[in-house]
């Protein structure tokens, strides 16, 4: 079911969903896809943060699969049209082992098996939606997720997410969502490179070219507040970018100029390889994000600080004593 937020928007997305209505408007045209090669393959091309403006344009096309996070009862409330729901704690991560790390990958066979139920297939572009502007580092994560599942230059994130959306007084569904019959043809190839391990960091530190990023808040960078972690400071030799300041209040990222600006201010030279991390890989998939966003060559330590300062022979920085 479509319900308007306020204004008109395109007949042709209307007539997509069941209702009829003719309406005019800028979203009555629908964009082009472009292509994007990828090992050996043509595939959509996609940017990896899109506007609303974007994504009511190319509403209704076949190879366009939008995950909306959030509760269930939340996306039957209303939901971007044509959304299938995704939950974040049973579908993106991986079940939580007593005394793990917190917030890991899932297998790739899982990840495998949950994508195709949502009507993935080796075509398709994904975009992410988040429910509330507090929730926007786990369109992070997911962002991440399936960038390492090999859905690189085919996912990207809803800037703003959906109350971007709404706010703009664009039509939004209610209900259960889009029915998608399971597609058969998506196999991943994860590319593992993409999550970095502390071994890999250890081999990095003190390298010319390579800059490791903590996302988090500064506080806990200088070791100001209790991580509620053995170990406080950071990782030896990181700098510090945090994940909210490269995002607005309303849960969009900062302009490009801004980002640029943000990250040469943090010390992270234009032409290092960059490794994110955070508390938990959280956060850290944010900052990922907006460096994919700038083009930069990126990947995320997925154990965090959760993983480093529970191994005494990792050096740490900036950590202060402790009764």
């Amino acid at each position: 079911m479509l319900r308007a937020a306020g204004r008109a928007t395109v007949a042709a997305t209307l007539a997509m969903f069941g209702v009829a209505a003719p309406i005019a408007g800028a979203g009555a045209q629908l964009g082009s896809a472009g292509a994007l090669a990828t090992a050996g393959r043509t595939e959509p091309a996609i940017e990896p943060l899109v506007s609303t403006e974007w994504l009511q344009r190319e509403l209704g096309r076949p190879d366009l699969v939008i995950l909306q996070l959030g509760g269930a009862e939340e996306f039957a409330k209303g939901h971007v049209p044509g959304a299938v729901f995704l939950d974040y704690n049973r579908e993106v991560i991986a079940p939580a082992i007593d005394g793990g790390l917190r917030v890991e990958l899932p297998t790739g066979d899982a990840l495998q098996a949950m994508l195709r139920t949502k009507g993935v297939t080796t075509s398709s572009r994904v975009v992410i939606v988040f429910d509330q502007p507090s929730t926007f580092v786990r369109a992070g994560r997911t962002f991440f997720t399936l960038e390492w599942a090999g859905l690189a230059g085919r996912v990207a994130v809803l800037d703003g997410g959906y109350p971007k959306w709404a706010r703009e007084a664009r039509y939004v569904a209610t209900g259960a969502g889009k029915r998608v019959a399971p597609a058969t043809n998506l196999t991943l190839v994860p590319e593992t490179a993409r999550r970095a391990t502390a071994d890999d960091l250890v081999a990095t530190i003190g390298k010319t070219g390579i800059r490791i990023v903590d996302a988090r808040d500064t506080v806990f960078y200088q070791d100001l507040r209790d991580n509620q972690m053995p170990r406080g400071g950071h990782i030896a030799s990181a700098v510090n970018l945090s994940f909210s300041t490269v995002t607005n209040a309303d849960g969009t990222l900062r302009s490009h100029e801004e980002l640029t600006s943000l990250v040469g201010a943090a010390g992270i030279g234009a032409d290092e390889s960059l490794t994110t991390y955070c508390h938990i890989g959280v956060q850290a998939s944010w900052i990922y994000l907006a460096l994919r966003v700038l083009g930069r060559d990126v990947r995320m330590y997925d154990g965090s600080f959760d993983e480093w300062s529970r191994d005494g022979s990792l050096p740490i920085e900036g950590a202060k004593p402790r009764p």
